[in-house]
């Protein structure tokens, strides 16, 4: 009878070191290169001083530790700097879920990079604490260094990307204006080279994104025309410049076509600001091309130039070449709520910390 009792005290004490154990929450942080040490960027967070929706999608070599465990809450931490970030509150609603696609596979539409198993783990009011200045290079996860989001529902990992989607919206009277969250950056930019051929009111006004030019990113490319004219994107091969009169345009100045192949044309509108100060910078029009993950991808070449229908006039080609692949493993589309699309950056991501069990 006595050893029967020692047996079941044993089992006891065993079965509640056990309960205890699986009830410790434990910590992940990605990327794991920071876990105390800060990053070398920073980012804004949904909702502190406007409205805006974040994905991070983040790689399930990332997460490994976290298979077929439940996540209760992610924190993000504050960038190093030597000022005071004054707190505030954001509403916030959060969805998790997870696929099989690859972070190189990121999509600027947000639908499409959501899961199947899609949870929506958190919807309210999130406290941004006023923080005192920290230099750095150690930020610790505090309690004034870190926007907490608890989770009202826990969410299973059971493996695959991960999609943090997070729609945040300002509340009248308490932004966090300035409160910045510490963020990875990868410096991998491609090259541009200017190869000149515009003419008209608008003959420099072609440009292309650096940092978008990476394989399996968004080259995002920008042109400035006449206001509500008609705007066409010309993507090709660079070569030596054609006459805009050989084509049979009537051009009203100097212009050649900078371009030896037609890959891509694409019709929009030069679409004018709203401000009035930038009114004399034209109509503002935007295209991005969806370079794909593929080896040819790297070291590819090519060029854009613009046509303004309105002028029958071209802007500057620019010739630019994607050098280089990400290696975060994590992607931030950014936009606002109530659009369909956002900004795709696949070497920019968040420093978070999940908390799981």
């Amino acid at each position: 009878m006595k050893k029967s009792l020692q047996t079941l005290s044993l089992m006891t004490a065993a079965f509640l070191v056990s309960s205890l154990g699986a009830q410790t929450p434990q910590h992940l942080v990605v990327p794991p290169a920071y876990a105390n040490t800060d990053a070398v960027s920073f980012n804004w967070l949904a909702g502190a001083s406007r409205s805006v929706r974040q994905q991070t999608l983040i790689g399930a070599n990332h997460l490994s530790a976290m298979t077929n465990k439940t996540i209760n809450a992610i924190e993000f931490r504050r960038t190093a700097e030597n000022d005071t970030f004054t707190g505030g509150t954001a509403n916030m609603t959060v969805t998790l879920s997870t696929s099989s696609a690859p972070t190189h596979e990121v999509s600027s539409s947000f639908a499409n990079n959501i899961g199947s198993t899609l949870v929506q783990v958190f919807s309210g009011p999130v406290t941004f604490p006023t923080s005192p200045p920290v230099a750095g290079p150690t930020v610790n996860w505090s309690t004034n260094n870190v926007v907490r989001i608890q989770f009202a529902t826990p969410f299973i990992y059971t493996g695959g990307r991960l999609c943090i989607d997070i729609t945040g919206t300002p509340i009248a009277g308490q932004q966090a204006n300035w409160w910045m969250a510490d963020a990875e950056f990868e410096d991998i930019p491609g090259t541009v080279t200017d190869l000149g051929g515009g003419c008209g009111s608008y003959a420099t006004s072609s440009f292309v994104a650096e940092y978008s030019l990476v394989v399996g990113g968004y080259t995002k490319m920008t042109a400035y025309g006449t206001p509500w004219g008609l705007a066409i994107a010309a993507i090709g091969n660079p070569g030596n410049p054609v006459p805009l009169g050989a084509l049979g345009f009537t051009a009203p100045g100097n212009c050649n076509l900078m371009l030896s192949s037609l890959m891509i044309l694409e019709p929009m509108l030069f679409i004018p600001d709203a401000n009035p100060i930038l009114a004399s910078s034209g109509g503002r029009a935007d295209f991005e091309l969806k370079i794909p993950n593929i080896p040819g991808a790297q070291g590819l070449t090519l060029a854009t130039q613009w046509f303004d229908w309105t002028e029958t006039a071209t802007t500057n080609a620019l010739e630019w070449t994607i050098l280089a692949t990400p290696t975060l493993d994590m992607a931030l589309v950014e936009g606002h709520p109530l659009e369909p699309t956002g900004n795709v950056t696949g070497h920019l991501a968040h420093v978070m910390r999940f908390e799981y069990q």
